[in-house]
């Protein structure tokens, strides 16, 4: 049986990086609360 989680790194960052998150007004919303909670890392 193959794993769920078939990691890669290109597909990471186009689904969840900082570009597609700042693509959408709810990305933006994510990335906003994120940065007033401290994050470190604010996206992949």
């Amino acid at each position: 049986m193959k794993r769920t989680y078939q990691p890669s790194k290109l597909v990471r960052k186009r689904r969840h990086g900082f570009r597609k998150r700042m693509s959408t007004q709810d990305g933006r919303n994510v990335m906003s609360a994120r940065r007033r909670k401290g994050r470190s890392k604010i996206s992949a």
